[in-house]
């Protein structure tokens, strides 16, 4: 009997350059994938397509419903930040592999993101062999594999953490080509589980494609305010030289599929950097929202307490990943990521806080900023009843200064093009329904469209963002971090293999559509969940 369903997942891949250079032949396993199956676009997660992607993928749940939308994230009820992940009932729903190994499925199970180790899985699994989020360190079921994998295939060939200070074709050649290298190791070592037995499903997803989108983007496309011709000649085009290592990587396990179903796809994808993620917190400020801490001021002096305050706020409002980096680059200790199984920032409730909300005063704040990604920011409501200091009465009054706040947000105009600032803000109980919708952010604030340049590469154009406002008057702030590439939420799927017929190529879905998808694929059940099944994949 041969393996029944293999799942492929090109982590954060751009569908646009996914579709351009299959059409182009310099991706040919995808092209024939798309030619002989059935294919189209892939609708990620509206608004939280940063952190909860993977999630919401392998749950089939809306980020209501399943918890997650970062690594460490509010907790409601307190003015505290932890880790869900950390605890055995942070994350809502159910994965389809521990479905499938319920229902008596072999399955094997390799690297899907921001997912934990099931210890009595009918089958295999790896966590973190190597990826682009390192949340609990490389873990297998059972444990005994990992000796295995690193025996036959190796430890994977970049650190953990892929952000780092590159400046020189040099410094990006050694970097993509351990990328090239760590793409055709995963595909080994899907190779090997393949040959270990007929699965009934095999999960692989090749998280390459994201670092390299993040790094690179820059030297890629040259629109953007960082690019650099001279290195990009030396280099050739990062992207293009990962995608086609995951193309050569997919072919060889097409090739050993035999009579599988196949289907690959990007829940999410890549474009420009783009937000001023870096403003929220002053912009908060001068809209009379938010206010700030006074204490400090009188210990340390104005000035002191005010850069103060605006760098841990600021600070604090990166991605956990973002701050470590930072810490590595200026050469102190971590500290601010807690261990598992460790409470992280901030008082017991009624305390005062520290940590992340340690510049405001909360007992006068109706809304503060939490870290949500960086073309979406987020905002939580100050709810009276809800956090311990909330001073914001629930219903119409919350209502009324969500109307106001987010009209004083889209009236901000950006001086570097002479349009808006925000392109929207959007009450999140407007997406989204479930049973942990308290943990996610109030409001949601989509920045434009606009490509913001950075200080670590090229010369810093549009690095600095001018806005201003009747209400907010003029601010100024500088991106000073890295990435020069940002998620978009959309990405690509293609379906193919023995008993696909040749079919659409223009089929929109959704990614929480995959989820019960591959489980009527595998003859499961269809699961309670918030996608649909796609019956031109598995009607």
């Amino acid at each position: 009997m041969a393996t029944q369903l293999i799942v492929l997942g090109v982590d954060a891949a751009s569908p646009v350059l996914i579709r351009r250079w299959a059409d182009e032949g310099k991706l040919p396993a995808l092209r024939a994938l798309m030619d002989g199956g059935v294919s189209g676009t892939v609708a990620g997660v509206e608004g939280f397509y940063v952190g909860s992607t993977w999630p919401s993928f392998y749950t089939g749940l809306n980020p209501a419903g399943h918890g997650i939308y970062r690594i460490e994230q509010f907790r409601s009820g307190t003015y505290e930040f932890f880790r869900p992940f950390d605890i055995p009932d942070g994350i809502g729903g159910t994965p389809f592999w521990r479905l499938a190994s319920d229902a008596g499925r072999r399955v094997a199970v390799l690297d899907v993101p921001l997912s934990r180790v099931e210890p009595r899985l009918n089958g295999v699994q790896s966590v973190e062999w190597g990826g682009h989020d390192a949340v609990f360190g490389f873990r297998t079921s059972p444990p005994e594999w990992a000796d295995e994998i690193r025996a036959t295939v190796g430890p994977y060939p970049l650190p953990e953490d892929c952000n780092g200070d590159r400046r020189t074709a040099a410094d990006f050649e050694g970097f993509v080509a351990g990328l090239e290298r760590a793409t055709s190791m995963r595909a080994q070592l899907t190779l090997d589980v393949l040959r270990r037995e007929p699965w009934d499903l095999v999960v692989q997803v090749f998280t390459e494609a994201h670092c390299a989108g993040h790094q690179c983007w820059h030297l890629h496309d040259p629109n953007h305010p960082a690019h650099d011709p001279g290195i990009r000649a030396e280099l050739g085009d990062p992207l293009e030289r990962v995608y086609r290592a995951v193309d050569a990587g997919i072919a060889r396990i097409v090739e050993q599929a035999g009579d599988a179903r196949v289907l690959v796809f990007s829940a999410h994808g890549m474009s420009h950097f783009r937000g001023a993620h870096f403003l929220l917190p002053r912009i908060l400020h001068r809209l009379g929202a938010t206010a700030r801490r006074a204490a400090p001021a009188a210990r340390r002096g104005p000035l002191a307490a005010a850069a103060a305050a605006a760098a841990s706020t600021v600070g604090r409002l990166l991605p956990e990943r973002a701050r470590a980096a930072a810490r590595a680059l200026s050469g102190r200790p971590g500290g601010d990521r807690p261990r598992a199984g460790q409470r992280s920032g901030g008082a017991p409730s009624g305390r005062r806080p520290v940590g992340p909300l340690d510049a405001i005063d909360l007992e006068r704040s109706r809304c503060f900023p939490v870290a949500n990604g960086f073309p979406v920011a987020g905002i939580r409501l100050n709810l009276a009843g809800r956090e311990p200091h909330g001073v914001l009465r629930p219903g119409a009054e919350a209502k009324a200064f969500c109307a106001r706040l987010a009209d004083d947000l889209l009236a901000i105009r950006d001086e570097r093009v002479g349009g808006p600032l925000v392109r929207r803000v959007v009450r999140t109980e407007a997406l989204y329904r479930g049973p942990r919708r308290d943990a996610l952010p109030d409001l949601l604030v989509e920045w434009n469209d606009v490509p913001t340049g950075t200080v670590a590469h090229g010369s810093g154009e549009r690095a600095t963002v001018r806005a201003s406002s009747a209400a907010v008057g003029t601010l100024e702030g500088t991106n000073r971090w890295p990435r020069t590439g940002e998620h978009v939420p959309h990405g690509f799927f293609a379906f193919g293999g023995a008993g696909v017929a040749p079919g659409r190529r223009d089929l929109g879905i959704s990614s929480l559509d995959l989820h019960p998808t591959i489980c009527r694929l595998l003859g499961l059940p269809d699961p309670p969940v918030d996608g649909a099944v796609v019956p031109e994949l598995a009607g």
